[in-house]
């Protein structure tokens, strides 16, 4: 089991349209676009992501929806990449 990493900073993560993906982005509170990774498209993803979520409601939540669920485990998965590829300061 990976380690779970809080993010200190209010980031949020964007989604954007590309070919029948979606790419996802960090926001940071500086206003900087950071690339994440793409995946398929999901309109209940899309939906959510595309004003900016906040980050830990990505990470912890839960809801009955699997491309939900799939990206959650998939960023939980991500994360300690993240974190030391960006710099990301953690609690």
């Amino acid at each position: 089991m990976a380690k779970k990493y809080a993010v200190k900073n209010n980031s949020t993560i964007m989604a954007k349209k590309a070919h029948n993906k979606l790419d996802y982005y960090l926001r940071t509170p500086a206003g900087e676009d950071l690339y994440l990774f793409t995946r398929e498209y999901s309109a209940t993803c899309y939906e959510m992501c595309k004003s900016g979520a906040p980050i830990h409601s990505i990470l912890y939540g839960r809801k009955n929806n699997t491309a939900f669920m799939n990206l959650s485990k998939y960023l939980n998965f991500m994360m300690p990449y993240f974190v030391e590829c960006y710099n990301l300061s953690v609690a």
